[in-house]
């Protein structure tokens, strides 16, 4: 049982964490993952949810563990980027493509650091989601956050993200001009699953 579990998501364990916190810290916390889920199988609640979202909370807790590398590593994103040494997300998304031109990335770079500065939890949340493509069921098993909640959740960390990075903007423009940046359509009609 123990080696089917790990043959089956150390990959999904270990490029969740990679991409969050890098590749030489991901080996640590996917060692840290699997012996703590070895030790604790036996006494895993009955009513846990699969097996990889059971790992993936797990997960998310030895990540909490390196938060300030993966602050740092987003409040670099540019420099990482520009040196193609940053692991990149599972989902594809056009802004975070190696062939980005440099405003995309140094946009990239701005939302980048808005994140950092977002509570543990909601980082959780939005890279769950956003990177690795899971669905809500697997993000409540994985945050704690009640399925039913995700989704509004997610929304309410989007919308704090647009108004730090418009807050970011507004503070770089020059007074040529009043316009404030139009806010982007709402995302909740989004299926997320």
């Amino acid at each position: 049982m123990a080696a089917s579990l790990y043959d089956k998501h150390v990959g999904a364990v270990y490029s969740y964490a990679a991409r969050r916190v890098g590749r030489d810290a991901a080996v640590t916390v996917v060692k840290d993952v699997f012996e703590h889920a070895l030790g604790q199988q036996a006494r895993r609640p009955e009513k846990a949810s699969s097996d990889l979202g059971w790992l993936l909370a797990i997960t998310t807790a030895f990540l909490r563990r390196h938060s300030a590398t993966e602050c740092g590593r987003l409040l670099n994103w540019a420099g990482e980027h520009a040196t193609g040494s940053g692991s990149t997300p599972r989902v594809t998304d056009p802004l975070l493509s190696s062939d980005a031109d440099d405003a995309a990335v140094a946009s990239t770079a701005k939302v980048m650091a808005a994140v950092a500065e977002l509570e543990p939890e909601d980082r959780d949340l939005l890279f769950l989601i956003a990177w690795e493509g899971c669905s809500s069921s697997l993000v409540s098993a994985a945050t704690g956050i009640p399925q039913g909640n995700v989704r509004s959740r997610l929304s309410a960390v989007r919308k704090e993200l647009r108004r730090r990075v418009g807050d970011a903007a507004t503070t770089n423009e020059t007074d040529e001009t009043d316009e404030r940046p139009t806010e982007p359509v709402d995302d909740e009609a989004e299926d997320l699953s």
